[in-house]
């Protein structure tokens, strides 16, 4: 299966994770992302396009190369930008989902988190603290992305107003009090 970044990136571009966590559980994380919310932001055939590229990347001044990787560009009014482009923002992305739900394990018994003597958990609030910053992160890294697509690829710019156009914006549940 096609994926726009690899494991490797992810663990080099986000924050860390270590080498021992199952390939197939970060594979599953990095497909969740691009289908949910690298898709509805890009569009059916601009994702398309942008996993076609991803296999074969060439040109590195070309604006797919730089949405992609990220890197610098100037927009139609002559100013400088910075985008650190999709690879970064799925990275946060997939580390978000990970933290939320690495460390469960589907067993017979049911769901249950691994546990061992050199090992302690962290609370939920702590958890979820961890993915909402990584979430708020990974939604900047999306953002720039959303303005670089404005500026280089109008064609495939979505409006969220326009008709079959799904937001990608997140919702956030947080308790108040203990």
């Amino acid at each position: 299966m096609e994926h726009i970044i690899t494991t490797e990136e992810i663990r080099d571009l986000g924050r860390p994770i270590s080498d021992k966590v199952d390939e197939d559980k970060l594979l599953s994380y990095i497909y969740e992302t691009e289908r949910l919310n690298i898709k509805p932001t890009l569009g059916d055939k601009l994702f398309s396009e942008v996993l076609k590229y991803s296999e074969n990347e060439q040109n590195t001044e070309d604006n797919m190369y730089i949405l992609i990787n990220g890197g610098e560009y100037t927009d139609k009014r002559g100013d400088y930008h910075m985008l650190s482009g999709l690879k970064m923002a799925i990275s946060y992305f997939v580390y978000a989902q990970y933290v939320m739900d690495g460390d469960f394990q589907l067993t017979r018994a049911g769901v249950v988190i691994k546990d061992n003597a050199y090992s302690s958990h962290v609370s939920s609030k702590e958890r979820s603290d961890c993915y909402n910053n990584a979430l708020t992160a990974a939604n900047g890294f999306l953002n720039e992305v959303k303005d670089f697509l404005k500026e280089k690829f109008p064609q495939y710019y979505r409006r969220s107003r326009q008709p079959g156009i799904t937001p990608t914006n997140s919702i956030v549940i947080r308790k108040i009090g203990d």
